[in-house]
């Protein structure tokens, strides 16, 4: 069995790295000291209702009602993070197979 080959990270790589953790752990504490926390909180608990109304929506034949559901989440969860429509990524890095113009994966 042939051995592994590691890619060393260079300097400049693990400098990048650590900025990229420091912005996510600052945005992290920033998100804990907003005023409008315990806001934040519930919204799990309602997107899991949501979820489950879009669901029994679905096997009824309502999909009027699915899909504004579905709008409705979207757009608090856009108000309540801000940088969901900015185009900021927040995990992982881009899929190669991504096209950069459209945004659309080619396969």
């Amino acid at each position: 069995m042939p051995k592994r080959s590691y890619q060393r990270r260079d300097e400049e790589e693990e400098i990048r790295e650590l900025q990229e953790k420091i912005a996510e752990l600052k945005a992290q504490a920033e998100a804990k000291s907003r005023k409008d926390l315990p806001v934040v909180r519930e919204w799990p608990k309602t997107q899991k209702a949501l979820r489950t109304f879009i669901q029994v929506a679905t096997a009824h034949q309502r999909l009027d009602l699915a899909i504004s559901a579905q709008a409705f989440m979207a757009g608090i969860e856009r108000t309540l993070d801000p940088d969901v429509g900015s185009g900021r990524q927040k995990r992982g890095k881009r899929d190669e197979t991504e096209d950069t113009d459209t945004g659309w994966g080619r396969g």
